[in-house]
């Protein structure tokens, strides 16, 4: 399945095809690339109360990201 930002769509208010790739990354870099889709899903809802990446505003977004840089700058 590929990912391309054309094809995403725009959603007023909500995270940014860019945010959401960031996000992406940095749990793969947290986790080693141990980690899929399900256990950041898993994450997001005990952290921040949301079943998934689709339902980010960018506010939340923003959180999410400044919640794993620091994650990954603790783990390393």
């Amino acid at each position: 399945m590929t990912r391309n930002g054309a094809n995403c769509g725009t959603r007023p208010g909500m995270a940014s095809y860019a945010q959401l790739e960031l996000i992406r990354a940095l749990w793969t870099e947290y986790s080693r690339g141990r980690a899929g889709q399900s256990e950041l899903n898993k994450w997001l809802e005990r952290s921040f109360k949301l079943t998934s990446l689709r339902f980010l505003d960018k506010a939340t977004a923003a959180k999410v990201i400044t919640a794993l840089k620091a994650m990954t700058s603790r783990a390393a």
